[in-house]
């Protein structure tokens, strides 16, 4: 007996252990004591003390009883005792709920996402996520897809000035059509739906700014950045548009599609009398030219109560239909 407890280790070892383990062996299907040692970085006796153990467990029913058949592991002895091969005849963690189709594709779609950031690019962890994401679905999955922009040497110049702690010069394009020289010193890199966007301390404006990435013409590195408070840093400012110019806008949409004007950042949201699942949102913009795409992203879930929001929406919405027409007549 102390020869088991020694090759287990400590009760918290062997249970953060043996955690990891069972559903390693489960994944494998079959595999050798060697390789299952080898996998974890332990001995192979480790390894057979740890089988001995899971082979009298099991997962307890309603009642909290383990009951023998369905609630507990089962091995086959033959393979594992003459040929050093563990493999699970019955493993009830495996009849446990498993994600939907709908569930994991869209897992792997926001996984697809994540590798595509440099930071995660070479990581082994995420494919073998998304492979175990594949066959652990309890549907077909769809074919996913996420198309990812290059953003090139903007976003090569702009993560290298942000790691020296250096400043940039853009050379940048407002959303009013504006071209304009700034000086900033970058505090955070951010990607929403395939747009990268800066987060800058603006020299400028003596305040904090957020660039879109595609809309700089060019940028360089001009010398170090000035230091400023982590706070200033806060990831739920990056959409926010309370500036001392804002326009307010007033929504009336579903509440439960919400999620649509999540990154606007509703300053209020209140519920509409007499009309039940419905609310009105006010957001902040920090000039007209957003209305559109605002306008535009809520869709048929909602509309602009605001007058004259709604007019600079109606044109927005002419203008894009002008421009879809002389495409195809072109």
């Amino acid at each position: 007996m102390a020869d088991a407890r020694e090759a287990l280790g400590t009760t918290p070892d062997r249970l953060t252990f043996l955690l990891a383990l069972v559903p390693y062996l489960i994944d494998q299907v079959q595999v050798t004591v060697d390789q299952a040692a080898a996998h974890f970085g332990t001995t192979p006796e480790r390894i057979r003390r740890s089988v001995e153990l899971i082979a009298v467990s099991g997962v307890p029913d309603a009642s909290g009883s383990v009951l023998p058949g369905a609630g507990m592991f089962d091995i086959d002895w033959d393979q594992f005792e003459d040929e050093q091969i563990i493999r699970f005849r019955q493993a009830p963690l495996t009849e446990q709920p498993r994600l939907s189709g709908r569930e994991a594709a869209a897992l792997l779609a926001g996984l697809q996402t994540l590798a595509a950031l440099p930071d995660f690019a070479d990581r082994d962890e995420l494919a073998a996520l998304r492979e175990k994401l594949t066959r652990g679905a309890s549907a077909q999955l769809a074919p996913v897809a996420v198309d990812v922009i290059d953003p090139g040497e903007v976003l090569r110049t702009v993560r290298a000035a942000q790691s020296a702690g250096q400043r940039l010069r853009l050379d940048y394009v407002t959303g009013d059509g504006d071209r304009q020289e700034r000086l900033v010193d970058p505090i955070r890199l951010d990607s929403v739906d395939g747009v990268w966007y800066l987060r800058a301390w603006c020299v400028h404006r003596e305040a904090e700014r957020t660039f879109r990435l595609d809309r700089m013409a060019s940028v360089s590195s001009v010398g170090e950045a000035d230091a400023h408070p982590a706070s200033l840093a806060d990831p739920a400012a990056l959409f926010s548009g309370a500036t001392s110019g804002a326009t307010r806008i007033q929504i009336d949409i579903a509440d439960d599609a919400l999620p649509l004007i999540a990154d606007y950042l509703p300053e209020s949201i209140d519920p509409i009398p007499d009309a039940p699942g419905r609310v009105l949102a006010t957001v902040s913009l920090s000039h007209t030219a957003k209305i559109g795409r605002l306008a535009a992203r809520v869709g048929p879930a909602g509309h602009i109560v605001t007058p004259e929001a709604r007019d600079e929406a109606r044109h927005w919405a002419e203008r894009a239909l002008a421009a879809q027409r002389r495409g195809l007549d072109s």
